[in-house]
């Protein structure tokens, strides 16, 4: 998914630079550059979440993180478990609200743009929006595992 989120990067380069070549050298910008790209931004957050979180780069204070780390590990880690559940049961809110949308936007065929110019269809980027939380959801909880296993082994005195 990370993967398919680079990809969907270079595309919108691609994109937008037809778009500001076709204005600048022949006065005919490429219709659904726009639309193309607000909904590609949306899928790229969603494509690469799931690695976000699996790597520690989403987001966060680390503050507390860090002054905690050393003096109060087990502290730290039951920490580090309740941010990681937090962050599957948004998630799992986020997934339980974009099913139905999903549902809609296939059902009723809404799309994005202005008819006779350009239309996208928004089904696909409520799947990704739906995959990409469903699996963000696991990555927390596989980090919300692996933080219990450690305080466990904290608790019976192994490194």
């Amino acid at each position: 998914m990370n993967t398919l989120g680079a990809l969907v990067v270079l595309a919108m380069a691609v994109i937008v630079n037809i778009d500001v070549i076709g204005r600048w050298l022949f006065n005919a910008p490429l219709d659904g550059a726009v639309e193309l790209t607000e909904m590609g931004i949306v899928a790229i957050v969603y494509l690469q979440l799931a690695h976000a979180i699996a790597v520690g780069k989403l987001t966060r204070s680390e503050m507390l993180l860090d002054l905690t780390d050393r003096r109060a590990p087990r502290f730290n880690l039951a920490l580090r478990t309740l941010f990681n559940l937090m962050g599957a049961f948004v998630l799992a809110v986020i997934v339980y609200g974009q099913l139905p949308r999903l549902i809609a936007a296939w059902e009723n065929g809404y799309y994005k743009g202005n008819p006779g110019i350009f239309r996208a269809p928004m089904w696909p980027l409520e799947a990704i929006l739906l995959i990409g939380a469903a699996f963000g959801i696991v990555q927390f909880l596989v980090l919300a595992g692996r933080n219990v296993s450690l305080m466990r082994a904290l608790g019976r005195g192994q490194p």
